[in-house]
């Protein structure tokens, strides 16, 4: 059941379908405007804050032009350094960011690659992303129950309850190609030939999830690996395992990685985009020089043969939450550029 936060209030875009958007989709982008404007008159907003550039700064761009709301807008990723290039969205990204009362960019990277490759020439605000550290805390004596990684095995097999002796290792993502799923699989079949008993543990899904089933089968790792499909119950999931592994090649500050440190999960990652901003090699975690599977596959050895390491990385990863990434922290950055952009 879908828990209302307090002091935050849903009003969903209403959809319309209609013969005429039959092969060009119903226009979103329309409706979201429309829904802005509606709200904006209905309860006299100060300002929208866009996150996401598409389509989301110009839906607020256009509301602002028929109704005089400011608008702000938050880069998260791909809206700056993949989708939001392509010339089938980046002039108009361009125009509305560039045109925007405010930007913020969740980390260093991105700000850089606005300048530099999006053409954005107005100034940045870098505010991180952020957890709640009271919601995402360690806890102690949870157990996962899981089923086989291969689809066939799934249906003779009831599901099994993973022992503390098996080294758990925690993927989480939307399976986008970016995010290399299936070349993690073959991670792990480097992993399990040193450590038999490890297993992968991956919640989410999306566009490789076939891709990655299959990938499980061929390399004869349905014992070893277990997909849990969309979980809402991240925390307990996360403090269930020994690690948590981001083998990505682009990342905006992914939430992922705040949301296991917080839980105190020692993290293996990889250098890509901002995650060096938050996660410190040798310091907060494990973060590869490169993107080689050898090299990734060797970094989680270490850390499972080395328990002191794991364990002081799972305390460094809180501390450095707590300390540079907690709501308490960042919500502040967020108000000033509010304040600065309602004031004038």
């Amino acid at each position: 059941m879908w828990e209302q936060t307090r002091g935050v209030h849903v009003d969903l875009v209403d959809r319309f379908d209609h013969p005429l958007f039959t092969s060009v989709g119903s226009p979103y982008t329309m409706a979201l405007t429309s829904k802005i404007i509606k709200v904006t008159k209905d309860v006299h907003l100060d300002l929208v804050h866009s996150h996401y550039a598409i389509p989301h700064a110009m839906a607020a761009y256009m509301a602002r032009e028929i109704v005089g709301v400011p608008y702000v807008v938050t880069l998260h990723g791909s809206d700056v350094h993949t989708l939001g290039q392509d010339p089938a969205y980046q002039p108009v990204v361009q125009h509305t960011v560039e045109h925007a009362d405010a930007v913020t960019a969740v980390s260093e990277f991105l700000k850089k690659k606005a300048h530099e490759e999006l053409g954005i020439e107005r100034e940045i605000h870098v505010i991180p992303n952020f957890i709640d550290t009271s919601k995402f805390t360690p806890i102690g004596g949870v157990r996962l129950y899981v089923e086989s990684g291969c689809v066939g095995l799934r249906k003779e097999a009831e599901a099994i309850e993973l022992h503390p002796e098996e080294k758990i290792l925690l993927h989480a993502s939307n399976f986008r190609e970016v995010k290399r799923v299936v070349e993690l699989i073959e991670i792990m079949r480097i992993v399990v030939d040193h450590f038999p008993k490890a297993r992968l543990i991956i919640a989410g899904d999306g566009p490789t999830r076939i891709e990655v089933e299959r990938k499980i089968e061929a390399l004869d790792l349905c014992n070893n690996i277990h997909l849990l499909g969309i979980k809402s119950n991240m925390q307990e999931i996360m403090c269930s395992a020994d690690m948590l592994l981001l083998n990505s090649t682009l990342e905006g500050m992914p939430l992922v990685l705040l949301e296991a440190m917080s839980c105190g999960l020692p993290v293996v990652t990889t250098p890509a985009g901002g995650i060096p901003e938050l996660v410190r090699p040798g310091k907060d975690g494990m973060v590869t020089k490169g993107f080689e599977q050898e090299e990734f596959a060797q970094a989680i050895i270490e850390l499972i043969e080395d328990e002191a390491k794991l364990k002081r990385f799972g305390q460094a990863g809180r501390k450095r939450v707590e300390e540079s990434f907690s709501a308490e922290r960042i919500v502040k950055m967020y108000e000033k550029v509010f304040e600065d952009v309602v004031s004038k």
